[in-house]
């Protein structure tokens, strides 16, 4: 796994999903799963991005370190 996002930046990244209108499952310590439910959000997104994980470890599967590289991207915009 890879790491999704610094370490600064995790509660950001959080909210953002929120707002793209994920369903966000807190795990333990700073982790967290974030599933696209939404059907019309499931038709818009590509069908990897459907589950997120990311490890309080700020780690995560290759959906949360995709969308992560975004989010950096647009906090550095």
């Amino acid at each position: 796994m890879r790491t999704v996002t610094q370490r600064k930046n995790i509660a950001g990244f959080r909210i953002w999903m929120l707002h793209l209108g994920y369903n966000i499952l807190p795990l333990k310590g700073q982790g967290f799963i974030a599933k696209a439910i939404d059907p019309q959000l499931k038709r818009q997104i590509k069908r990897k991005h459907h589950y997120i994980l990311v490890t309080d470890l700020f780690s995560g599967n290759m959906a949360a370190f995709e969308l992560g590289k975004e989010f950096e991207e647009h906090l550095k915009a």
